[in-house]
């Protein structure tokens, strides 16, 4: 029995690996010539440069475990101390409110003591600890939902750049059960937010009270986001070699798969070198819209609901400067930027200040993120004066840099938008009838590397129960 496993992004490997381990005979196709997908790192001179994502979120365990899993233990690694974060209003930069939970505060002095709002703004904040909870169970966005408890300024000031920044998209289009279902829990629970966040709080400072005073103090821990030594590319490089040794996975880069045509209990798949494969199980780690050209012909509901979910683009834009060549900058790890503000850039990252060994002391790397609607039609030259224009308005930064290096990802980028949940509901219950194939990847059940990770491995045990059925059927 044959498994494809077709995308090689850090889902398609997590998935190779797990089959590969199991003595399942695997081909892995990748289109481009480079496993990985958006997960790349790159050594420019003495600069460490992360071209897609430089973390991931250490509190949701499957990349910590899958990095462990691979010997890279020793190499996980936390961010560096002071871990401020400003936040860009009216041209100033104003630091985030110390205790920020999930954009809701969990202590009282910082946020009321911010000068990120007015006390008008604060006033209207604190209606939330009287209005009831809206017990609705449809979606809604992720914005009217904060709006109607919080007030715009929180929407347009904080929660708008935190989570609407990591995808890409306004906060107003995205889903609350598919992004954030803890804000609706915590309305279900308490009642208010801002009564839920400091109840977390007081729930985080005794757990790390017991810590500290724990017989035995557990190691240091990495905090909410982590990464690697080498960078996150590392991940790649060592899961692909741990692929490879399992002896059980071909890996072929360059080749996409056109088609998928059902064929008993299995599928031939049409290879873009004019070849054919039969196989007994498909994993599908692509976009949604390649994902869903790919099963139409046989599940056509499964298409119409992955092809519903929207992709978009985004740019990131890396620049280093000799410290001694520019203004002070704030010391921190980087600003958020809001949409009200009228730059093109929705955040950037001083990864010198944010990770050690990124760059040498003496010199500043800076990374801008640029969303969907600047990029678009835009050449990388255009990307990059656009980011260029956006520091120097928002840390001062107008000379020549050192380097600039721009990675760009067209409508690679899934938004989950309102009704998220239930277009993946759709398209995994028409998929019912052909258990031979499964979707993974970041277009479905979360978008960081954790997700994706935990995606590929869920993806590989039920092909191995499919492939496991259909052993035990033959014999």
């Amino acid at each position: 029995m044959t498994v494809l496993v077709v995308g090689g992004g850090i889902t398609g490997l997590a998935t190779a690996l797990d089959l590969g381990r199991a003595g399942i005979p695997t081909v892995l196709a990748e289109a481009s010539d480079r496993l990985g997908g958006k997960v790349a790192t790159e050594r420019i001179g003495p600069f460490l440069v992360e071209l897609g994502p430089d973390s991931f979120l250490a509190t949701r365990p499957a990349a910590v475990t899958f990095a462990r899993e691979l010997g890279l233990g020793e190499e996980l690694i936390g961010v560096v101390e002071p871990r401020t974060v400003y936040i860009r209003r009216d041209g100033r930069l104003v630091p985030m409110p110390a205790g920020l939970g999930l954009v809701l505060p969990t202590r009282v002095g910082p946020f009321v003591g911010t000068p990120l709002f007015s006390l008008a703004e604060k006033a209207r904040m604190s209606l939330d600890l009287v209005l009831p909870r809206v017990a609705s169970p449809d979606d809604e966005s992720v914005g009217r939902f904060l709006r109607r408890r919080l007030g715009r300024p929180l929407v347009d000031r904080l929660a708008g750049p935190l989570v609407g920044g990591i995808y890409g998209t306004s906060i107003d289009d995205l889903s609350l059960d598919a992004v954030v279902p803890q804000l609706r829990a915590a309305e279900r629970e308490h009642r208010s937010l801002l009564l839920a966040g400091l109840a977390d709080g007081r729930r985080m400072r005794a757990a790390q009270k017991a810590a500290r005073t724990a017989p035995s103090p557990p190691s240091t821990p990495l905090g909410i986001f982590a990464s690697l030594r080498g960078g996150l590319g590392e991940l790649v490089v060592t899961a692909v070699r741990a692929v490879e040794a399992t002896g059980s996975v071909e890996i072929r880069l360059g080749l996409a798969v056109r088609s998928l045509t059902p064929v008993g209990a299995g599928f031939v798949a049409g290879l873009s070198d004019g070849t054919s494969l039969r196989v007994d199980g498909v994993v599908v780690a692509t976009t949604g819209p390649a994902a869903a050209r790919l099963v139409e012909p046989f599940a056509p509901d499964a298409a119409g609901a992955v092809a519903a979910i929207p992709h978009g683009s985004s740019s990131v834009v890396t620049l280093a400067w000799r410290r001694d060549r520019i203004p002070p900058i704030p010391i921190g790890h980087g600003v958020l930027v809001p949409a009200s503000e009228g730059l093109p850039i929705s955040a950037c990252t001083i990864s010198s200040q944010k990770w050690p060994g990124r760059a040498p002391d003496d010199t500043v790397l800076v990374r801008a993120f640029l969303p969907d609607e600047p990029v678009a039609g835009r050449t990388e030259t255009e990307l990059a004066a656009l980011a260029r224009s956006a520091l120097a308005a928002t840390l001062g930064i107008g000379t020549e840099p050192e380097f600039v290096r721009v990675s760009s990802y067209p409508a690679t980028m899934p938004r989950y938008t309102v009704g998220h949940l239930a277009r993946v509901a759709q398209a995994e219950a028409a998929l019912e009838r052909w258990p031979a194939v499964v979707l993974a990847g970041c277009p479905y059940h979360g978008v960081g590397l954790p997700d994706c990770i935990a995606g590929g491995r869920a993806a590989a045990a039920r092909v191995i129960e499919h492939v496991a059925t259909g052993i035990a059927l033959s014999a």
